[in-house]
């Protein structure tokens, strides 16, 4: 029996890459195939008449179900249908590529610069290069790739004069020049990144000419080159974590340089300035709150901290964490409606924006409408479980309701006690939580002693969860 052309698990991962496409992709993907037919509509857009509809809506097929359907609808032999998933991957692979040159035409017409210059079409190569330098001029968000453009196209000038035997060719230092500017953005770059998360290089393993290359950084040869200062800035920020006139180095560059760089540069230098504040943060440096939040606010405004146009859960949460805390519940609202779409997977979805939004009405005074939120919170993930319980029990201590929160006290001890998924750190936190609470409602009225005893004891718990909330209710 002859084997198939293709695999299932081959088919499966098509579908998975077309499943990846926008509703909007998809149809120029079906317009580029028509395209690439001339508008002859043969099998293979007979099959994209059935397999595209099918994945618009969300539907994810097995081959064999696929197989048979096709068969079926669009009259493809399986012989056929098999085939097709060869020429699929090829056309989906140019069109990738297509979309990809469509959003940088700079890069389209230098690779076109330099097949035209392999097969020696003179016309086309000066047409093609005068169209390449205004493109080139046109750019102001400049990333390390501008500067390799510069270097492809002098270079390519400089090829193509010497084919044609002229004798002023330009000397190659500004060629040279462009490509310096490309390899030295990019070792700064991937040096922070090795910075940014603790990389530690054995004596050998040191990066090749970082020392020059912050030599060079001192000697201001490339201040006016916004790429190169903006990720020397930030590698000084991160290599010494004490001295914050670097993180002011920073901002300040970010607000010089707005629309000079990238985004890739524009993203990659507030994930850093913006992980910087969070490590202060965490350390006590409280004044850091009003910077990390502004970092945020632009960067949510300008899309830097979507992946896939999804915003994490963590950033979320961080986020609404510090509108709380700046008592700014106007932004905080808007956050909610605004982005509570772009926070991954339905069934957390609804999670990390009730709990977030009940947080909000809590920290407004609003009880009532916390509790409503989160008898509405349902799920197995401890994060929200233990966050929940705790936010309960505090929101039954402001109301006063004794009854309640003396049951919610004794369930949630119970809960800690009972689930052995908790992390033994998480559970010593929590309980000791739940300890302190209990105490706090017993604690006389104006018993001044009894209350200063328990906010030293508190203070000498400072893995107690919810510690900033306990020790402001003994002050």
């Amino acid at each position: 029996m002859a084997q198939s052309i293709t695999k299932p698990v081959e088919e499966k991962k098509l579908i998975r890459i077309l499943g990846s496409f926008t509703r909007d992709e998809l149809g120029r993907f079906r317009d580029y195939v028509l395209s690439s037919y001339l508008n002859n509509k043969g099998p293979l857009v007979e099959f994209l008449d059935v397999l595209l509809p099918m994945i618009n809506d969300g539907k994810t097929p097995t081959a064999a179900q696929l197989g048979k359907l096709l068969v079926k609808t669009a009259r493809l032999s399986r012989a056929t249908y098999r085939s097709l998933f060869l020429d699929l991957t090829k056309m989906i692979q140019s069109f990738i590529q297509s979309e990809g040159y469509n959003t940088k035409p700079e890069k389209a017409v230098t690779d076109l610069l330099t097949a035209v210059n392999a097969k020696r079409l003179n016309k086309l190569f000066d047409i093609n290069i005068s169209l390449a330098k205004k493109i080139q001029s046109n750019i102001s968000n400049r990333s390390s790739d501008f500067y390799l453009r510069e270097f492809v196209l002098d270079t390519e000038v400089n090829f193509h004069r010497q084919l044609n035997e002229h004798k002023d060719t330009e000397t190659p230092a500004q060629i040279m020049e462009w490509l310096d500017v490309f390899y030295i953005t990019n070792k700064l770059r991937y040096n922070c990144a090795a910075k940014h998360y603790k990389q530690k290089f054995k004596k050998h393993e040191e990066p090749v000419l970082m020392s020059e290359i912050m030599e060079l950084m001192i000697s201001d040869r490339y201040n006016k080159i916004a790429p190169i200062k903006v990720y020397s800035a930030i590698l000084l920020m991160l290599s010494d974590d004490e001295d914050e006139t670097h993180f002011d180095q920073v901002k300040k560059l970010l607000k010089t340089h707005q629309g000079d760089l990238d985004d890739v540069i524009l993203r990659d230098a507030y994930v850093f300035a913006i992980n910087y504040c969070v490590r202060k943060i965490n350390r006590g440096k409280f004044n850091y709150l009003r910077d990390v939040y502004d970092l945020y606010q632009i960067a949510l405004d300008k899309n830097f901290l979507y992946d896939e146009n999804e915003l994490s859960a963590w950033d979320y949460s961080n986020i609404m964490a510090l509108g709380i805390q700046l008592r700014d519940y106007k932004w905080s609202e808007k956050l909610i409606e605004v982005y509570k779409e772009r926070v991954p997977t339905a069934g957390k979805k609804m999670n990390v924006v009730t709990f977030n939004m009940a947080k909000m009405y809590f920290f407004g005074g609003r009880y009532k409408d916390t509790l409503q939120l989160l008898n509405g919170v349902k799920s197995e993930d401890l994060m929200y479980v233990l966050g929940a319980g705790a936010l309960l029990i505090k929101t039954y201590y402001e109301m006063r309701e004794t009854a309640e929160l003396t049951r919610h006290l004794a369930n949630f001890k119970s809960n800690l006690k009972r689930r052995k998924q908790i992390d033994e750190a998480e559970r010593k936190s929590y309980l000791a939580f739940v300890d302190f609470t209990t105490k706090l409602t017993q604690v006389p009225e104006k018993n001044k002693k009894t209350l200063k005893e328990l906010k030293q004891a508190i203070s000498d718990h400072p893995d107690t969860a919810e510690r900033e909330w306990l020790l402001e209710k003994v002050k």
